[in-house]
């Protein structure tokens, strides 16, 4: 089983669909339509893929959404919500049971404060989660994981996946601020995606420098709490699913790893059936 946790789709910003400008007033240079990525998944052999709401859209999931209703046997939806929204709660709540989606993404790396992670005013949104069963994606730096982890230590049930490493500063290595990370893994309920390798890197494919930093992900989370993704949806990535190459071809990943990396560990957070709206 292979399925790709990572994934964005977009449109032309045309209605019905705008783009938003909630999160970025930056705008694609191209399109990624499910279709597309439909067809991408056959090619490359991918059983299922994450969505991951797409910043340039903001908090207006209508049409991850849509492509979840199209396509319900293949994707998953991750939602944005505003955390410090009054009803940030409700949304979720309305988007599980209208819409299928199965989760959402925090997005702290935007806030050169984020303390608010860890605020009382956080706790209904988070109760909501543990009740529906849904894991958060997070999207923010290693030095920002201080902030969640009282979070994670109220609501065990609740799992968290911390997206692209944590985008650490790699030439630090080690010793830099990536092992707040490493120091995170003392929480069963967090996990680590494998991903943005290319724009974390400071060297050409397969990204050496990044290497040192799985394999303390690995020694220090374990395969079973580790995501990948292919690297879809940018352009010259479109023809080869060069995230899962990189994870296929280090040589400190047993087979085993593997198959937990590239499908098992997304399986085992958004496996099961939900409740899809007529």
């Amino acid at each position: 089983m292979r399925i790709d946790s990572h994934v964005h789709l977009f449109t032309d910003g045309k209605q019905p669909f705008p783009f938003r400008d909630d999160m970025t007033a930056g705008r694609p240079a191209y399109v990624s339509p499910a279709e597309d990525l439909i067809t991408y998944m056959d090619r490359q052999g991918i059983d299922r893929t994450v969505l991951i709401q797409s910043a340039y859209h903001g908090y207006d999931n209508s049409y991850l959404c849509q492509c979840l209703r199209r396509y319900p046997d293949r994707l998953h939806g991750v939602a944005l919500v505003d955390p410090r929204q009054a009803d940030a709660a409700g949304e979720l709540t309305r988007l599980y049971h209208d819409h299928g989606v199965q989760g959402m993404r925090l997005y702290p790396i935007v806030d050169p404060d984020a303390s608010w992670l860890s605020a009382d005013d956080q706790c209904q949104l988070w109760e909501a989660a543990r009740l529906l069963d849904v894991p958060f994606t997070w999207f923010g730096r290693c030095a920002q994981i201080p902030m969640l982890l009282p979070m994670l230590k109220r609501y065990p049930e609740v799992k968290v996946i911390v997206d692209h490493l944590g985008e650490p500063t790699v030439s630090e290595g080690l010793d830099g601020d990536f092992r707040l990370l490493l120091e995170g893994a003392r929480f069963p309920n967090l996990y680590v995606k494998v991903t943005r390798l290319k724009g974390l890197s400071d060297r050409c494919w397969p990204h050496e420098d990044l290497h040192p930093l799985i394999r303390a992900t690995l020694e220090t989370f374990g395969a079973r709490r580790m995501l990948a993704c292919t690297g879809f949806p940018e352009n010259e990535q479109r023809g080869a699913a060069v995230g899962f190459s990189l994870i296929e071809g280090l040589h400190f990943l047993s087979a085993e790893d593997r198959k937990w990396i590239l499908g098992g560990t997304a399986d085992s957070l958004y496996g099961r059936r939900q409740h899809r709206a007529a």
